[in-house]
């Protein structure tokens, strides 16, 4: 495991070591898929975005002049990489309406689909189970799952001990995943 801070890891890629930027890729992307896939249509935009992004930063990294964080700057570059996607879409006319009277056939490409109603169900159980779990399992929960954070950095996050955060985080999903009908969750 490598301690260096976003800051460390920064310099050291610039000044060429290469190992660094994986480090980085390895902390943010999990977060900068959750931006990317906030902005796409399916799950294979959002993987596009995310390494349009990511090559970017690795391009301009030397630019990041440490005036916010890294995941900061790494979000902009997702969000603005899913901007460029967007209007690449566009300019070829791959739009898509909810309003178009016409269906789209969502069979076409069953892994590129993506239908919300769906998962509805599962979605609404999933955000009462959440509800009901005790702060300090729907913390662990979230920083780990959710936020992307090591188990060490949870840890000194919420003031624990990793195993707690570690104990914690298993309950909550043991949890959840009871309660949604699936089950036990993988450690």
């Amino acid at each position: 495991m490598d301690y260096r801070n976003d800051r460390q890891l920064v310099a050291d890629y610039v000044g060429g070591d290469r190992h660094a930027f994986k480090i980085i890729v390895r902390r943010h992307r999990q977060r900068m898929h959750l931006v990317a896939r906030s902005y796409a249509r399916n799950e294979q935009d959002a993987q596009d975005i995310v390494q349009d992004a990511l090559f970017k930063a690795a391009r301009s990294l030397h630019t990041y002049r440490g005036d916010a964080k890294l995941s900061t700057w790494l979000h902009r570059m997702t969000i603005n990489a899913a901007i460029d996607h967007q209007r690449k879409d566009d300019r070829a006319g791959a739009k898509y309406s909810l309003d178009d009277d016409a269906a789209v056939d969502i069979d076409a490409n069953k892994y590129l689909a993506y239908n919300p109603m769906e998962s509805m169900e599962r979605t609404m159980a999933m955000r009462q189970a959440l509800a009901v779990l005790p702060t300090a399992q729907r913390k662990a929960l979230w920083l780990i799952d959710v936020a992307g954070m090591s188990v060490g950095d949870a840890a000194a996050e919420l003031g624990v001990r990793p195993g707690t955060v570690k104990s914690r985080r298993y309950r909550a999903r043991e949890a959840v995943a009871a309660a949604i009908g699936e089950g036990a969750p993988a450690r």
